[in-house]
């Protein structure tokens, strides 16, 4: 059933070429605001398909009412993460820190928070409430529902992305070892790789986070 999930999330991703384009243009102009009124968007009409259904992106709507809903998606996701936010603004004014509990329990505040507020936002889009992006009640039925489903979706997921990093790091280690032999080399070779991260973060994060609506959505119309 994951794998199911997630190839028919990369299979979703690729459905329409040319609402990607008009995607990526619109980030340029607006980019937190806009992802998120797309993503509410997607959410939408994933909630009414199904799985290895060949549907496609659906088209890219401009206009006052998407702005608003994209940006109640984004305060919703904000509220949620808001502990985390707190939690380095206080440690910025203390004196002596534990950089390793710190960084432990900011890990363990980010995981809790993208597990509830994924399953929230869904919950504030089909129902087209703000407040039921707060439902508790139903947020907890819904993760008892599908938790051990949605938990393997996150886990696999961030082994893959564990395993692109792994490669990443490889090539680095390689590039560093190269830079003992020909610095004009290294220097190229560094050059590569910085365009790489460029790339992974202008076109790489956009398109996961369309794969990661339809594919939390799928998860979620199991419930």
């Amino acid at each position: 059933m994951i794998f199911d999930i997630l190839k028919d999330g990369m299979e979703y991703v690729k459905t329409n070429s040319n609402e990607i384009i008009l995607y990526y243009l619109g980030i340029l102009l607006f980019p937190y605001i806009f992802i998120e009124s797309y993503s509410y968007h997607i959410i939408e009409n994933c909630l009414n398909g199904m799985i290895n259904n060949y549907e496609k992106l659906p088209g890219i709507m401009i206009n006052a009412e998407t702005f608003i809903k994209g940006l109640k998606l984004l305060v919703l996701k904000i509220i949620y993460y808001l502990p985390e936010i707190l939690l380095i603004m206080f440690v910025g004014n203390m004196g002596r820190i534990d950089y390793y509990i710190l960084t432990l329990v900011l890990v363990v505040l980010t995981v809790l928070s993208y597990y509830i507020s994924q399953i929230a936002s869904i919950c504030m889009v089909e129902s087209g409430s703000f407040r039921e992006g707060f439902n508790f009640t139903r947020i907890y039925n819904v993760l008892k529902t599908v938790g051990f489903t949605y938990i393997k979706l996150i886990i696999t997921t961030f082994i893959i992305l564990l395993g692109i990093c792994a490669v990443v790091a490889v090539i680095t280690g390689i590039i560093m070892l190269v830079s003992q032999i020909s610095p004009a080399l290294f220097v190229m070779l560094m050059l590569l790789v910085m365009i790489a991260y460029i790339v992974l973060v202008i076109v790489i994060v956009p398109l996961y986070v369309l794969f990661k609506n339809r594919t939390i959505v799928s998860v979620y119309n199991l419930s």
